[in-house]
């Protein structure tokens, strides 16, 4: 072989190395523009058209707001002799607890509130109450600011973020005899201050790790939970209750509390449940404390003595998840590193959590145990059988007044006979028979028949509710209450009752309906209760409002992903509880540990196979279209979304029909790389598309503050979720929609990742501050009200999380073993709800994954359930992807996903995608159904994605005026073209160096 000459080596090597420049330029200036939209959503670079005033005006709307919610969630526990509301005189008191000068004002994480917060102690001050400064101070000198709050829950253990601190009232280095006088001598009302606070990436831990001297080293007591009192809490009670002639608990977590000790202890008074309180929301605490709000708040959880009385219980938090043995080399088992604990720390293990306790969650188990007898053998201090097991059912909650309910209507009556598209209707006259206004919650539920050793079903469900307006003494208002019978079909995935048929069903007999003051007490007024009959089982084969069928897409044969989420074909072995027999299922203990199955483990990571496996779905597609264009068309000014910011009228035809024949006239128009930039790169902001007028967009956290999470401009922070669900005033729901959405177009910002849904499985849930209820009727008509509202301003939701992230405990890859009756009953419900009833277009998947299969890339929930039995239009948008051979892209696009949150460097990509080149080329080839999959998928999901923004903006409510948002600079677009101009200069002088040296 030849070899070259000096001269040519000297040219070539010129020309390669101007070659590699410019080439680095490129791939560096894509990096770096992708980058660039992080910076620029994140800066806000875009100008909304909006004055200081009226930005100010929003935001003061939104404090009033908060305010009204925390004043309606605010949950009266307790009141004896009417020690509530506090006496006029009342203008000084006593506050105790160290909780009291750390107060709760959300959880940590995507969820929380930012900013500036304000306490009780400030509370009562602003509102003409002087609090105890000497008391204080002398909380504030044993522990300031909680340990691990700044660096929060997803950078901390759970044993360090969830502690306790409390001086014994017992230490006289804090509670000197001076101090303890001097407080009786101030005031004779003692408010006493519970505070407990979590996460997101951790549960609450099963034990008390706590500071209880100034300057002590962390103690643990291994007797009591996180969310129990503490024996310290637990003094301060008793010489509370004993030296003080009023004494109110004011309850401030984020969690569920065990607090049977507020019935034990003598002297205390009165209890009320504030939770996390957001921004301003503790002045509504206080204006309760003095009468000017009355709390018509009812608990959206079941508050019982002793959490493990649970179902859910021995299987929940990180003492409830269990080990695959046999699982290292797997993923996360594979030297991945832990990113949610704030350490350098790899995964030790593959972990599972069961939910053997199926469709009993929350009040589903404890009413129907009671329905069982199974509490009969009760008896301790608390009271005899149920009322020995549970303090506050869900549903309840006391006021300073009393209502009268008076049934003026049902529709059937009586022994009526009735189908499965039957709704019953009932009136209800509220009136108010107190002295003080307040409003009142009506509650119906219904009773299907069972039948032992069939299909599970829960003795009372939730069908309905209703709140009053603010009733006057004496007022009257009439609430109408219905549902349908198909609203208590039960899903049987087994063919318990032996009619060939897996599905929902409505089983022959009597549905009982029952006007309830709360989950367990029947109303006092006449035709409190109905009983209907319907006469032959129905199978509900097809969808009523859809029409599709409904059938097992993840169950044994039928499971799509070939793992049945019961474990019943890969070895499990899990005991679920039943009906039949409480008492010898019950799940006294966590499951054991056990081996990784091998048609578990073959799933563990998107591959190859996976490729081709998907791919096959699309041999029957191949040679029926011309689908391989990848380079897009010239037609696109004929197909512009936007015109000078305003959406155009081809835009609003596509967003106000997902079916438009426009659609693939917009997409033809679009090349593959296009799309691909637009799905791949979703953290934040969506990738604007110029050709056809697509801005960036921006969304943002969080289901309590619009911007909570890692961003410069925020809205208000309200109060958590729970607290708003607790309200029951799904009127008001809709209001703070609308409002969040109010303040996002104030700041420039088209989505928020929120409302969050997930269901309170138990109290230790890291994350149950954000989320709603443990019921998913109330979860789901919030998260529509919170949808729709949000929508009548032009703002898009994407509801959070698709599905099971009931638990953040080792999340990332926890795999979640449970019946497809549990999964769609109470876990899919509320997301389903929300599309129904809101409209939602938007949702977001979870970390964990459904049985075997990641929830972001599992076809059976994104395509079969989500799409083809719900109608779902719109797009799914992943949780944060910061590993992405877990939460693959591929893996999401092909299973029906949409949009690649890939993080703030935007580094998403298809392992397995093609480029226009590749997609001509494969064509007649080999690869010809894997391109068809990812170029058909690929369409869809843009597709979904600007359906989202273009359907928000066309629902937007014609009263409204959104503030016009301007695309502004981007400095780091200015800053990528001056270093090319620099590097580009550079290359064209090294190229004629080096022509020079080769003439020469």
């Amino acid at each position: 072989m030849r070899r070259p000459t000096k001269k040519q080596l000297i040219k070539a090597i010129g020309y390669t190395g101007a070659a590699v420049v410019v080439a680095a330029v490129v791939a560096a200036n894509a990096a770096m523009l992708l980058f660039g939209d992080t910076i620029d959503a994140y800066l806000g670079a875009d100008s909304v058209e909006i004055s200081d005033e009226q930005k100010s005006a929003v935001m003061d709307d939104g404090r009033n707001l908060a305010r009204r919610i925390e004043g309606e969630g605010l949950v009266l526990l307790r009141n004896e002799d009417d020690a509530l509301p506090l006496p006029a005189t009342t203008t000084k008191v006593n506050v105790f607890g160290w909780a009291s000068t750390q107060w709760v004002a959300s959880g940590s994480g995507s969820g929380q509130v930012s900013g500036t917060t304000k306490g009780f102690l400030d509370a009562l001050k602003d509102n003409g109450i002087e609090y105890n400064e000497q008391l204080a101070g002398m909380y504030r000198d044993f522990h300031g600011e909680r340990a691990y709050k700044s660096a929060g829950a997803l950078s901390s253990r759970s044993t360090e973020f969830c502690r306790l601190y409390e001086p014994s009232v017992y230490d006289k280095n804090c509670y000197t005899d001076d101090l303890l006088s001097n407080a009786e001598e101030y005031s004779d009302t003692a408010i006493v201050v519970v505070g407990r606070t979590a996460g997101e990436s951790i549960d609450c831990p099963g034990k008390q790790y706590k500071i209880c001297a100034r300057g002590g080293d962390v103690t643990m007591d291994a007797t009591r939970g996180y969310l129990e009192l503490s024996s310290e809490e637990i003094a301060l009670l008793r010489y509370v209750g004993s030296h003080y002639e009023h004494t109110i608990v004011v309850v401030n977590s984020t969690n569920t509390m065990e607090l049977g000790e507020l019935e034990t202890i003598p002297g205390i008074d009165a209890a009320l449940l504030a939770g996390p309180t957001g921004e301003v929301g503790a002045d509504a605490v206080v204006a309760a404390l003095k009468g000017e709000v009355n709390p018509s708040g009812r608990t959206t959880d079941t508050f019982a003595y002793d959490f493990s009385t649970a179902a859910s219980w021995a299987n929940s938090g990180a003492m409830g998840e269990g080990l695959y043995t046999n699982s290292r080399g797997l993923y996360p088992a594979d030297g991945t590193k832990n990113p949610n604990i704030g350490a350098d720390e790899e995964y030790d293990s593959l972990r599972f959590v069961d939910y053997v306790e199926g469709i009993y969650v929350g009040y589903h188990w404890y009413e129907t145990a009671d329905a069982e007898g199974y509490w009969n053998g009760v008896s301790n201090r608390f009271g005899q059988g149920y009322d020995g097991v549970v303090q506050y059912p869900f549903g309840y909650g006391l006021s300073y007044t009393s209502f009268s309910w008076e049934v003026t209507s049902r529709t059937p009556g009586q022994g009526f006979n009735v189908s499965r598209d039957s709704v019953y209707t009932t009136t209800v006259r509220v009136t108010n028979t107190g002295e003080r206004a307040g409003r009142d919650v009506v509650q119906l539920y219904c009773t299907p028949p069972y039948a032992k050793g069939g299909v599970e079903k829960a003795s009372t469900v939730l069908v309905a509710y209703a709140k009053t307006k603010l009733l006057e003494p004496g007022e009257s208002q009439e609430v109408e209450l219905s549902f349908t019978l198909d609203d208590v079909a039960s899903y049987d995935a087994y063919d318990k009752n032996g009619d060939g048929f897996n599905g929902y069903e409505l089983d022959a007999g009597t549905y009982t309906v029952e006007l309830k003051r709360n989950a367990h007490e029947l109303a006092d007024c006449d035709f409190a209760r109905t009983q209907l009959n319907l006469r032959n089982t129905v199978q509900c084969g097809e969808d009523l409002r859809t029409g599709s069928t409904v059938a097992n897409r993840f169950t044994g044969d039928s499971a799509v992903d070939g793992v049945s989420i019961d474990g019943s074909n890969s070895g499990a072995s899990i005991t679920w509880l039943t009906r039949a027999d409480f008492a010898g299922t019950f799940p006294a203990k966590c499951d054991p540990d056990r081996q990784i199955a091998d048609n578990v483990a073959a799933l563990n990571l998107y591959g190859e196979q996976d490729v081709e496996a998907d791919a096959a779905d699309y041999q029957g597609l191949i040679g029926q279209g011309t689908y391989f264009d990848g380079r897009g068309s010239g037609n696109k000014a004929a197909h512009r979304l936007t015109d000078d910011g305003e959406l155009t009228e081809f835009a609003r035809s596509l967003g106000e029909n997902y079916n438009d024949d426009g659609w693939d006239a917009l997409l033809d128009d679009l090349s593959v790389d296009q799309m691909t930039k637009l799905v791949l790169h979703g953290y934040i902001s969506t990738s604007s598309i110029d050709d056809v007028g697509k801005p960036l967009t921006k969304e943002v956290d969080g289901p309590s503050q619009v911007g909570s999470f890692n961003q410069l401009a925020m809205g208000v922070g309200y109060p958590s979720g729970t607290v708003i669900a607790q309200t029951w005033n799904d009127g008001l729901a809709l209001e703070y929609g609308r409002q969040l959405g109010r303040e996002a177009a104030a700041i420039g910002v088209d989505g928020l990742y929120a409302p969050s849904v997930n269901i309170h499985r138990t109290p230790l849930g890291g994350r149950n501050y954000e989320y709603f209820s443990e019921d998913p009727l109330a979860a789901g008509n919030l998260a529509a009200a919170i949808v729709a509202g949000a929508k009548q301003t032009g703002t898009y939701c994407y509801i959070k999380h698709l599905a099971l992230n009931n638990q953040d405990s080792y999340r990332d890859s926890l795999y979640e073993w449970l019946t497809e009756q549990t999964l769609r009953e109470i876990y899919l419900r509320p997301f389903k709800l929300a599309i129904e009833k809101g409209g939602a277009t938007g949702l977001m998947s979870a970390y964990n994954r459904i049985g075997a299969t990641w929830a972001g890339g599992n076809k059976a929930l994104l395509t079969g359930v989500l799409r083809e039995e719900w109608g779902f239009e719109g797009a799914v948008i992943t949780d944060y992807a910061d590993h992405q051979q877990y939460m693959n892209a591929d893996q999401m696009l092909r299973a029906g996903g949409d949009l690649f949150m890939d993080g703030v460097f935007r580094n998403g990509q298809f392992k397995y995608g093609f480029s226009a080149e590749e997609l001509s080329a494969a064509s007649g080839s080999a690869n010809e159904a894997r391109a068809l999959s990812f170029y058909t998928n690929l369409r869809r999901a843009t597709k979904d994605v600007l359906y989202v923004w273009l359907n928000a903006r066309v629902s937007q409510d014609p009263s409204y005026v959104r503030p016009a948002k301007k695309t502004g600079v981007s400095w780091v677009r200015v800053c990528v073209a001056a270093a090319d101009i620099v590097v580009l200069a550079g290359a064209a002088t090294l190229i004629a160096r080096r022509r020079s040296r080769a003439r020469a």
